[in-house]
């Protein structure tokens, strides 16, 4: 028979793993929010510069130059090349998004099957 004070310890071991595992899973989920947050801005952003430089008439932005920063480096570019660029970023940019939110959407399913799973009471204080 055990002693109380081995129950005692024990429940109070199983509390800690649960609550480690609990901390686990908000980091998890943080991070995602946060890359997910981080995404939407660049994309937010690539869109407006390419709505800018779309709004430009064709026959204006014949032989025109543009900038665009790639790897750290400011690289002269005309506008149509900065163009097509945006386009093929705006997509990636997208699928990233979209792979995050995704992965995001299954932890979140995943903490509260945990939560569920192992009777768990969120107690926000």
């Amino acid at each position: 028979m055990s002693s109380p004070s081995t129950s005692t310890a024990a429940d109070e071991k199983k509390s800690q793993l649960l609550q480690q595992e609990y901390n686990r899973y908000q980091e998890l989920i943080q991070e995602l929010e946060t890359q997910s947050s981080t995404l939407a801005s660049q994309l937010q952003e690539h869109i407006i510069v390419d709505r800018s430089l779309t709004a430009i008439a064709p026959e204006k932005r014949q032989g025109r130059k543009c900038f665009k920063m790639i790897g750290g480096v400011l690289v002269e570019k005309t506008i149509d090349d900065i163009i097509k660029i945006l386009a093929d970023e705006v997509k990636e940019l997208s699928k990233q998004r979209d792979t995050i939110d995704e992965e995001l959407k299954k932890n979140r399913a995943n903490l509260e099957k945990w939560i569920s799973t192992n009777k768990i009471k969120v107690v926000k204080g």
